[in-house]
């Protein structure tokens, strides 16, 4: 069975050097957007049209005859690729396959919406830009805790796992007084902070495995200031909100839903920094270059920290510039809402 791969920033930089190799790379991305209901065979028969219309965009192009042997086997290669793929995950939007010949085939997931059916190009190298716009950048997680549950979720504005329950057996409490219900009550309070405790461990563990971005709380608002007291320092700094939704029922669709708002308020402010460190460090003319002639120049000198585009713009050679600084570990952020208008739709920070 192909993995199917998560795409981030790793994904990025693994896919910079896959076609090193000299043989063309065919680039398929496909939408699993449609009707609700779909049965796997109807997703298989989608998928395989898809494939095929895909086929019939890059056979004009592979006019030689070893471009045309090329995109023969690259498309056998995805087609058995997708076939074997789980993509039984409903949160999936689209899936993207990278093949060439001598190489196994690349196969990632996406969860942000695409707004195409099918798009491929067969180049000597992977073409990244779709795969840069349809991924999450960050990484979020959810933790609705109550007194008894702990649910964690993974993921991001584009689509939510969930990794569990964490269920402890805490008593409820009772309405009889005395000296009886003092000590019931401290015992309570005990098992509470315990599975607090235990919650917060896990958050802290996935931190560890992977650094998260922003951690969003849900739950009732008296457990709220004990979660916080026992989350890990490195953990308080990323907080980046609250969400109401009911801890034991909420489907991850609804805390999906809970989380865009939070999630896009903070890209948009993550975008207008951003275009505010480019702008000033356009002022000092030495910290930030626009435009591809400049941005390709300082590529060449290995100075771009994060290179930002314009979300939508595609080019070869803005994803040239894509493919180069990816190669060099520089961050990559696809900016909207006519951002970088004025700079040609292509700048860079530079690293020094």
């Amino acid at each position: 069975m192909s993995e199917l791969r998560e795409a981030d920033q790793s994904a990025l930089r693994d896919l910079a050097g896959f076609g090193n190799g000299g043989a063309p790379v065919l680039s398929a991305y496909i939408s699993l957007d449609g009707p609700e209901v779909r049965t796997p065979e109807t997703l298989r028969q989608e998928i395989d049209s898809r494939l095929d219309e895909a086929a019939r965009r890059l056979r004009p192009e592979a006019v030689e005859e070893t471009a045309a042997q090329a995109l023969g086997a690259c498309l056998e290669q995805a087609h058995r690729a997708l076939e074997n793929a789980p993509l039984a995950d409903h949160g999936l939007r689209a899936v993207a396959v990278f093949c060439r010949e001598g190489a196994e085939p690349r196969l990632y997931g996406l969860r942000r919406p695409v707004d195409f059916g099918v798009a491929a190009a067969l180049r000597p190298r992977p073409a990244l830009e779709p795969l840069l716009e349809a991924m999450g950048s960050e990484r979020w997680a959810v933790a609705l805790v109550s007194r008894k549950h702990g649910r964690l979720f993974l993921g991001g504005e584009t689509g939510l796992v969930e990794l569990g329950d964490i269920e402890d057996d805490v008593h409820r409490w009772h309405s009889q007084g005395g000296w009886s219900q003092a000590r019931y009550q401290r015992g309570v309070e005990k098992e509470t902070a315990d599975h607090v405790e235990r919650v917060c461990a896990r958050l802290f563990a996935l931190h560890e495995r992977r650094p998260l971005d922003a951690l969003v709380l849900g739950g009732p608002a008296e457990i709220r200031p004990l979660v916080e007291r026992h989350l890990h320092p490195y953990l308080r700094e990323h907080l980046a909100g609250e969400i109401a939704v009911e801890v034991e029922s909420a489907t991850p669709e609804e805390v999906r839903e809970r989380l865009e708002p939070l999630a896009r308020e903070r890209r948009q402010a993550a975008e207008l920094t951003a275009v505010e460190r480019l702008e000033a460090g356009l002022g000092t003319g030495d910290e930030a270059v626009a435009g591809i002639a400049e941005v390709q120049a300082a590529l060449e000198r290995r100075r771009v920290g994060t290179l930002l585009i314009a979300a939508g713009e595609g080019g070869e050679s803005t994803e040239r510039a894509v493919e180069e600084a990816v190669a060099q570990a520089a961050e990559v952020i696809a900016l909207h809402d006519d951002a970088l208008d004025r700079f040609g739709g292509i700048a860079a920070l530079l690293r020094f």
